[in-house]
This record gives structure tokens, sequence and C-alpha cells, in this order.
């Protein structure tokens, strides 16, 4: 047992030796791996720190090299310009030298020979005062040539900021004044206006937009009747019958005899049911000569049994029309209803005679002849 206690203390011994030998096998390398990232990210942070403060250098160089090349360029500018104004002032101060002696010469001429007459006096002045000018003229040239320095235009680089500037106009320098005058349009060019735009927009089918413009033509004239017209069937076919009888009926108080606008407002009363109102309405057009009008209100009369009113109606029309047989059919009804049966039976006969009836018009009226004894 002792051999057997001694083998395993041994394979013990061994085990803890190699097992040892592994930990540090193990944390050898850990150890050198987190040196080695150290030493990189250092690395990279001082490489990072050098390249941003040698970009920062190059940024401030080039700013200082723009502001340098900026001034530079307005020096060379202001040194040009005062170069040419002190030449031009020094070329005429030369000019007004040399002028004032000759110009004292050529008036001291004339006292100067007293032998001549004044004619060759005259005459020797102007030749002498012109060979001055010319003279004169002559050195001014020479003077101004000598003077006049030649400059060469540099190259400069121009900033990126540099804003040019924008070129003067030189017919601008004496300002024009320019007035603009609104032409107002009276109120009856204005509603022209917009009744026209307004039957341009019915054409297109725009009835949105010609409602809104005769709107706008009533607000300026209220007493414009086409465009109350317009206004008014716009909305009737819309079925507003009560708006457009309203609109209808203020423009009948501004112009009461209206007799297009009474018309139309009876008509709208009369296809509603409402025949009192149209017979009300037409009656102090009564006597107009329009055809329509006296047919609605005979029609209005008749069914109100308003006949004596109705053959009024009639009898107008046959003046207007007097070969339509309804009319005289008209108006021996009414007649008929009242028991004026002679006249009656006339009207009748008048009616068959213009033959152009209706067939169930034309057999009423023979059976009522019958019945009347004929």
């Amino acid at each position: 047992m002792s051999v057997i206690n001694q083998m395993l203390k041994d394979l013990d011994k061994r085990q803890n030796e190699q097992q040892n030998a592994a930990n540090l096998a193990i944390s050898g390398p850990t150890k050198n791996s987190n040196t080695k990232l150290i030493i990189v990210i250092v690395t990279a942070i001082i490489i990072l720190n050098v390249a941003g403060i040698l970009g920062w250098q190059l940024y401030s160089e080039n700013q200082q090299l723009r502001m340098q090349v900026q001034q530079e360029t307005m020096r060379l500018a202001r040194e040009q310009s005062l170069a040419a104004t002190k030449q031009n002032k020094i070329s005429v101060t030369k000019l007004a030298e040399i002028k004032a002696p000759m110009a004292m010469v050529a008036s001291s001429l004339p006292s100067s020979g007293p032998n001549l007459s004044p004619k060759d006096s005259s005459t020797l002045a102007s030749n002498l005062q012109q060979k001055n000018e010319n003279k004169s003229n002559n050195i001014a040239a020479k003077i101004t040539e000598k003077n006049t320095v030649a400059v060469k235009p540099l190259q400069l680089q121009v900033a990126d900021n540099y804003v040019e500037p924008e070129p003067v106009n030189e017919t601008l320098k004496a300002k024009s004044s320019l007035t603009i005058s609104r032409r107002q349009l009276s109120p009856q060019a204005l509603a022209a206006n917009k009744i026209s735009e307004a039957e341009q927009a019915m054409e297109r089918n725009n009835l949105a937009k010609a409602e809104a413009l005769f709107e706008e033509v009533l607000l300026v004239m209220p007493e414009h009747e086409t465009a109350r017209k317009q206004l008014a069937a716009l909305w009737y076919g819309k079925k507003a019958y009560r708006d457009a009888i309203n609109l209808l009926s203020q423009g009948i108080a501004l112009a009461p005899p209206a007799q297009e606008m009474r018309l139309m407002s009876a008509r709208i009363y009369y296809q509603q049911g409402q025949a009192r109102q149209a017979y009300n309405i037409l009656q102090p057009i009564k006597a107009s000569n329009s055809a329509e009008i006296q047919t609605l209100l005979a029609n209005t009369s008749a069914e109100l049994n308003e006949h004596n009113s109705a053959i009024t109606a009639y009898r107008k029309l046959i003046t207007l029309e007097p070969d339509v047989g309804r009319w005289w059919l008209g108006v021996a009804v009414s007649l008929d209803s009242q028991g004026n049966f002679l006249p009656a039976r006339d009207a009748y006969k008048q009616a068959i005679a213009r033959n152009n009836l209706s067939s169930s018009a034309m057999k009423f009226a023979r059976e009522r002849l019958i019945e009347l004894g004929e």
C-alpha cells in the first residue's frame, strides 16, 4: 500500500506542476496583449493630435495669405489712382503756365508797331496768336506724352471671399422721374367689363364665377337690369326660387315699370303654382304690347276666374296676332263663362275659322257651338 500511496502522491504532484505551467502559459500572453493595446491607443492619440495641430496651422497660414493679398490689391489700386490724379494736375498746371505768357505777348503786339496800319496790325496779331496757340498745343501734347506713365496691369490672386463691384451705368447718373397715374374707371365702364367677363365665364360653363361677377356689378350699380336678370336666371337654374324672386323684387322697387323683371318674377310664381302672385305682379303692366306678358296675364286671369282681365288680355293678343286661333278661343271661353253667349258663339266661330287649333281644342269649340244653338 505504501508503494501505491507513493505513486498517487507522485501523480498528484505532477498534475499540480502541469496545472501551474498551464496557468503561467495562459497569463503571460494576456499581459503582453494588454500592453500592446495600450501602446497602440497612445500612438493613435498622438498621431491625431499632431495632425490636428498641423491642419490648424495650415488653415491659419491660408487665412493670413488671403488677407495679405486683399490688402496688397487695395494698396496698389489706391497708388494707381493717386498717380493718375497727380499727373493730370501737373499737365494742366504746366499748360496754363505756358499759355499765360503767350497770351500776354499776343495781346501786346498791336501797340508795338505804331507805323503799321490798323488792318496790317490786326492781321499780324492774328497770325502770331495762331502760331502761338499751335506751338502751345504741341508743347502741351509733348508734356502730356512725357508725363504719362504706362501702368502695367498686375496679375493678382483674388481671394475667395472677394466680391466684384457692380458696374455703374453712366446713363443713370441723372436720375429720371417716372410718374404712374392710375385711371379710375367709371361705374358704367367697370360694370361693362365685368358683364363681358361674366358672359365669357358662362360660355365656359363656369357659372360660379359668372354669378360672382354679376353680384359685383350689382354692388357697383344696383340699378343694372341686365346683371340682375342674368343673376336671377342663374339662381332659378339652381332652383333657388325664393332668392331669385327677392332679387327681382329689389330691381322692381328700383325701377317700377321693369317689364322683363316683372315677367320673370311672374313666371317663377306661376310655375310654382302661385297664380295670384303672378297675376298681381303683372297688373301694373297689363297695357304692355308684349305678347309674352299678355299671354301669361291671360292664363293667370282665366285660372283665377278673373274673366274681365282675361278677355282684355286675349283681345290685346288678337290685336297683336289676329290669325292665332287660340286667342279667339280664350275670349270665347271667358265670355261663355260670364254668360255672354252670343259674343262667345261668334268668338268660337272665329277660332274655328283660323284652322290652327289643336284637335282637342277644335273639338271643344265645335261642341260648344252646338250647345249654343249653332
